[in-house]
């Protein structure tokens, strides 16, 4: 049989498109991988990081986040949060550093840890790609109703918890003899 639309009038979400008799858990993961690496989360990411003369990289822009959500704090403490190598913290900082949004300090208390903290001006970059975002989930969230944004946020906070619990449970696992 072929198909009726050509590929490129296929909307991109069509491939996540289950079978009648696809199992279910295959359904549901299927769905968190489009969801976490598919290519409208990419436009969607693209959209709100690529803002003209305003536009920022993925890493460094988690690391800007992360430094915005948990104040001052030694760079190795942002690349634990980020789950990242801590040179590639220190890398995405030197980045804000340079671009002016962060600024770097030594800890009084031992002159090795180097602390990180949003410039004012980097607090307001910060912001900047925030409300870009939560502008763009309003319109994606206008079609659904209270309860259903509840249930999606109840099921997306259980889905991250049991995530992270197998993740730790199999950290646990590989690390025993």
């Amino acid at each position: 049989m072929t198909d009726p639309q050509p590929a490129t009038q296929r909307r991109r979400y069509l491939q996540v498109a289950h079978e009648p008799d696809q199992d279910l858990d295959e359904r549901v993961a299927t769905l968190w991988r489009a969801a976490r690496l598919g290519p409208t989360v990419e436009r969607l990411r693209r959209y709100v990081l690529q803002a003209g003369s305003s536009s920022i990289e993925p890493g460094q822009f988690r690391a800007l986040d992360t430094i915005a959500a948990h104040g001052p704090c030694p760079i190795r403490e942002v690349a634990l949060i980020m789950d990242i190598e801590p040179s590639s913290a220190t890398r995405a900082v030197n980045r804000l550093e340079a671009a002016g949004h962060v600024v770097k300090e030594r800890a009084g208390h031992d002159h090795r840890e180097v602390h990180v903290q949003l410039t004012e001006s980097g607090a307001a970059f910060h912001q900047s790609f925030v409300d870009r975002a939560f502008d763009v989930y309003e319109t994606i969230f206008e079609g659904f109703t209270s309860s259903e944004k509840m249930a999606l946020a109840d099921f997306l906070e259980r889905m991250l918890k049991a995530t992270d619990t197998a993740l730790t449970d199999s950290d646990h696992s590989e690390k025993r003899p």
